[in-house]
């Protein structure tokens, strides 16, 4: 019976890892956008290369000077890792709201300083949930798991991106992202129902 239990045990947690994963993977197909779509996007712009790279610039610097600041915040008023994902979230939905809009060089900074302050509360975030969630002896492979995805992710985004917009243009790609980031505020609403004796605040 003990043996049971624990294989029902691990079960539900694999089938919350699964559902935290379907939000994460979103996210990971709107951010490779950076690198292909937008990548292009920008040069039908007429925005030089230099001006692109330095966006990237811009993620990297953000991510080692900003990460006091952005901990001090979680710290202060964010208290479970289940709110750290939907922050970041509506983050990252904000980034490409504004992306929708973006004709110039200044618009786009900014669509990444707001992009890279959500990936600075998501990224974290899942990861710690799938320690927590990992049986004894499991937290590597739900770890390759999470990899995994956010490979599958950066895979799956430049082709989904490359035929919205050659279909329906980069506006529609941009709105339709930006729906898609309801799918990751479900998940993350729902994962954990299956295993409801979890704690995923952040101190725990």
């Amino acid at each position: 019976m003990k043996g049971t239990e624990e294989k029902k045990e691990h079960l539900r947690r694999f089938r919350a890892l699964g559902l935290l994963c379907a939000g994460f993977l979103i996210s990971w197909i709107a951010y490779a956008q950076w690198a292909s779509t937008i990548a292009a996007y920008t040069q039908e712009l007429g925005i030089p290369l230099s001006y692109y790279s330095l966006l990237w610039t811009i993620n990297g610097a953000m991510i080692v000077f900003c990460q006091p600041l952005i901990r001090l915040f979680i710290n202060r008023w964010v208290k479970t890792l289940k709110a750290q994902i939907y922050t970041g979230t509506a983050v990252f939905a904000g980034a490409f709201t504004v992306l929708s809009q973006s004709e110039t060089f200044a618009w786009f900074a900014a669509a990444m300083i707001i992009l890279t302050i959500g990936e600075m509360f998501v990224w974290p975030a899942v990861p710690t949930i799938a320690h927590k969630l990992a049986p004894e002896g499991k937290a590597g492979f739900y770890q390759g798991i999470v990899n995994s995805i956010a490979t599958g992710g950066r895979m799956i985004g430049p082709l989904f991106g490359g035929m919205m917009a050659d279909v329906f243009g980069m506006q529609v790609l941009f709105y339709t992202i930006v729906l898609l980031f309801i799918i990751p505020f479900i998940m993350t609403k729902i994962f954990d129902r299956g295993v409801p004796q979890m704690d995923f605040s952040r101190s725990a």
